[in-house]
């Protein structure tokens, strides 16, 4: 699982992103890994694009509820 994949602002469009993700997926698979499964918050645009072209696919989506404490 990759938890909390992210670039800085100032960073994004320069293909770290790519170039990060790129680098994980090889070590993992150097790992024998069965899968690798990443989450994303479905309004990121960016970061859905940049993980279909690195050959990810969603196959689940998930609900998330909050509240604040103060709420309850």
């Amino acid at each position: 699982m990759i938890h909390d994949f992210c670039v800085l602002p100032a960073c994004q469009g320069k293909g770290f992103g790519r170039e990060i993700l790129s680098q994980t997926v090889r070590l993992l698979l150097g790992k024998k890994l069965p899968r690798i499964r990443l989450s994303v918050i479905t309004q990121n645009q960016n970061a859905l694009s940049l993980y279909q072209k690195a050959g990810f696919a969603i196959t689940a989506e998930f609900h998330y509820y909050v509240s604040s404490l103060n709420d309850i």
